[in-house]
């Protein structure tokens, strides 16, 4: 028998999390906000796709690309990222094209690789792709690569999670990284102050920190 749950809940639905949620506290980390009385744990999405994309306009790049929009998902992580994608367009006073703000049903290498052979595939391709995590940048990657498109020469790519494999990958990978220890300890002590009944009432929505790392994929 266990008192509570940690979850990252990346295929999991609301409907499964509320008749989980009627016998034990959950707390959910990382990815996916659903619009539930659910403790949660994460980064700011919208400030997060903000600066990756703030990132790659600094650069000087003119066509920003997005991949991984998933408007009828039923959590909020791509929403939110969207929102920052648009964001930093618009603090510069930039319009968003909108053929450049590709979506994707999951955040899976292929659907990156397949996503971004449809912006290549543009009468005027793209010079940079912010991809809503770093599965969807490296499939970006190889898409790129194999069409003989230079990175970052030609096309910049940043990602989000900082995962491992984006330090090995040719090019190194810039990503937006969550401080991924402050998400645990923050998710283990939310947990244990709702099964001691000393949480606060209602959801608790807490925020944790990011930083960019820049990498080869945009430094050169």
């Amino acid at each position: 028998m266990f008192d509570g749950l940690l979850l990252s809940p990346l295929t999991i639905t609301a409907k499964e999390l509320r008749e989980r949620g009627n016998r034990v506290p959950i707390v959910l980390l990382g990815e996916h906000i659903f619009n539930d009385s659910f403790h949660h744990v994460a980064i700011d999405n919208v400030a997060a796709a903000l600066d990756a994309t703030s990132h790659l306009l600094d650069l000087g790049r003119t066509r920003v690309a997005a991949i991984g929009d998933q408007p009828y998902a039923t959590g909020e992580t791509a929403q939110l990222r969207t929102i920052g994608y648009r964001q930093a367009h618009a603090r510069r006073g930039l319009p968003v094209v909108e053929e450049l703000v590709v979506p994707t049903a999951r955040f899976h290498r292929r659907l990156g690789a397949e996503a971004m052979d449809r912006l290549l595939a543009l009468p005027e391709p793209p010079d940079a792709v912010f991809c809503y995590n770093d599965l969807l940048a490296l499939g970006a990657i190889r898409a790129l690569t194999r069409a003989g498109v230079r990175v970052p020469d030609d096309v910049a790519v940043v990602g989000v999670d900082d995962i491992e494999e984006g330090l090995y990958s040719t090019p190194s990978l810039t990503t937006v990284a969550p401080d991924k220890a402050a998400i645990a300890r923050t998710a283990v002590d939310t947990l244990l102050s709702a099964i001691n009944g000393t949480a606060t009432s209602g959801a608790a929505e807490v925020v944790v920190p990011h930083r960019m790392i820049v990498r080869e994929s945009t430094a050169g």
